[in-house]
């Protein structure tokens, strides 16, 4: 018997993809982890430019994971702190609290920063991270006045940097193909060693594909390799509903190991707490609350919120 035509969607080509985004991190700023996960410019009539995550412009597309989330909550609030001290000034995320609302989001993410408490001493608190000034960088898309063209690159154009942060996203890509979850939470996937019941552990090789601009492990990147841990460690079948991280020394070393620990399990909600090193020296240490999944629909973000009333 002859069977019907197929309604399945072409899969996408997610090396030509992989390899756009490291063209777009060349010619206009960022780094390859933020073009990978679906951050661009949104441009406004009222207020400067900020970032935002468009689902269509991920490798490949697809809901929105909270390590995703995480990325671009990270760089929104340190770009609210460069509109107060000057666009390409180097910073450093301290600490961020996320509250998950939502499991999983399906459509474009726009942040609405505020900074609460500029210092032009050398630190800001924008609801969540705070940033130490050092040596400028190259502007990001959103601060800059015009976007420019981005020339398309072969596989022989690549340098080695690029090239490996494109493998590595192809291979995300396969895994998220066969696991059903996303590119971007597959780079912050360690790989897992047996541990006791209530805890995970795991390695990570840093690569490229989730480094941002000099060199070190990309703060969102951060949140989602711990929160990958916590989440092992209190097992399946629940959702998390906040994470706070702390963000102690930068990830630059070639290994990052990941361990967790569950500090309460219970029937309505687990907790669970994770520690990032590297070299054995702590980078990153977080604690994430879960909660069992919600029957109601993924959570729609159609775009920015009102103006706050004055």
């Amino acid at each position: 018997m002859a069977s019907g035509p197929s309604t399945d969607r072409p899969e996408p080509d997610v090396r030509a993809a992989a390899r756009a985004a490291a063209a777009r991190t060349r010619a206009q700023g960022m780094h390859c982890y933020g073009h990978v996960l679906g951050v661009t410019p949104l441009r406004t009539d009222a207020g400067p430019s900020r970032p935002h995550l468009a689902v269509s412009s991920a490798v490949p597309p697809g809901p929105v994971p909270p390590v995703a989330l995480a990325t671009v909550a990270d760089l929104a609030m340190g770009s609210a702190i460069r509109s107060v001290v000057g666009a390409g000034r180097r910073l450093g995320t301290v600490s961020m609290t996320l509250h998950h609302l939502a499991p999983v989001v399906c459509a474009s993410v726009v942040p609405d920063p505020r900074v609460v408490w500029p210092r032009r001493c050398g630190a800001g608190l924008v609801h969540g991270p705070a940033g130490a000034l050092g040596d400028p960088l190259p502007l990001l898309p959103w601060e800059r006045d015009e976007l420019p063209a981005v020339a398309p690159l072969a596989e022989h154009d690549l340098t080695a940097a690029e090239r490996a942060a494109v493998e590595a996203t192809v291979r995300a890509a396969e895994r998220a193909r066969r696991h059903r979850t996303s590119a971007s939470a597959e780079l912050t996937a360690p790989t897992w060693t047996d541990a006791a019941e209530g805890s995970a552990r795991g390695t990570l090789r840093i690569g490229p594909e989730i480094t941002n601009r000099v060199g070190h492990v990309q703060g969102g990147a951060v949140y989602g390799i711990a929160l990958a841990a916590a989440t092992r460690a209190v097992g399946a079948g629940l959702a998390v509903a906040e994470g706070h991280v702390q963000f102690l020394r930068p990830a630059d070393a070639d290994v990052l190991t990941a361990v967790a620990s569950t500090t309460r399990l219970g029937r309505g909600a687990a907790f669970a707490e994770a520690t990032l090193t590297v070299d054995d020296r702590p980078v990153a240490a977080g604690r994430f609350a879960f909660r069992p999944p919600r029957p109601a629909a993924p959570l729609q973000v159609a775009g920015p919120r009102p103006p706050h009333p004055s």
